[in-house]
């Protein structure tokens, strides 16, 4: 039977690598969207002040929508959106999406 100190450094070690793991996750999805986008920031926004075009290209894609963030290119300014939501098969899809509707990218 392992001792208590022994468990208590493979848990240690097992918390470690997750706090690991979940760093290089952020990371890599930040690298996609920068990727998609470009260097960019975001501020989370309701969903009422999205563009109706924006909404209406997001609703097309995507079964159920949770999030919406405004997306402010720092190469020239522009305004994007990021709506998130679920597909009908139940999988969380990022959308991309400018005011007028047309869609960028998804992660």
């Amino acid at each position: 039977m392992a001792s208590k100190r022994t468990l208590t450094v493979v848990a240690g070690v097992g918390a470690a690598a997750l706090a690991i793991a979940g760093v290089a996750i952020a990371q890599s999805h930040e690298a996609n969207e920068n990727r998609i986008i470009g260097e960019h920031s975001e501020r989370d926004i309701p969903l009422d002040q999205v563009p109706q075009a924006a909404m209406k290209a997001a609703r097309a894609q995507l079964a159920s929508i949770s999030k919406a963030e405004q997306v402010t290119r720092k190469a020239d300014g522009s305004t994007l959106y990021e709506i998130k939501g679920k597909n009908s098969d139940g999988k969380t899809i990022e959308l991309f999406v400018t005011p007028e509707g047309q869609v960028l990218g998804r992660e």
